[in-house]
């Protein structure tokens, strides 16, 4: 298995931290894919904006609906969370 450096909570600082924060504020804990894009805030931004604009656009899909897309889309990634 590759390893990939990610940011853990205890070491973020910042605009990470902040970040952090907000995803806190809806999650019991921060996903993978925002521990490894928070290795570079801009990134870590843009991937933050992109999925507000997915999971918020007006679609045929409820939200529900997209959130199973994404497990689904994990799942078959084979995504560890």
């Amino acid at each position: 298995m590759a390893f990939i450096r990610t940011v853990r909570y205890e070491e973020a600082v910042g605009n990470i931290k902040e970040g952090y924060d907000a995803i806190l504020r809806h999650n019991l804990n921060i996903p993978n894919v925002h521990a490894v894009s928070a290795i570079c805030h801009e990134f870590m931004e843009t991937l933050a904006l992109h999925i507000h604009a997915v999971m918020n656009s007006r679609s045929s899909l409820s939200a529900l609906e997209k959130e199973m897309v994404a497990t689904v889309v994990s799942a078959i990634n084979k995504c560890q969370y």
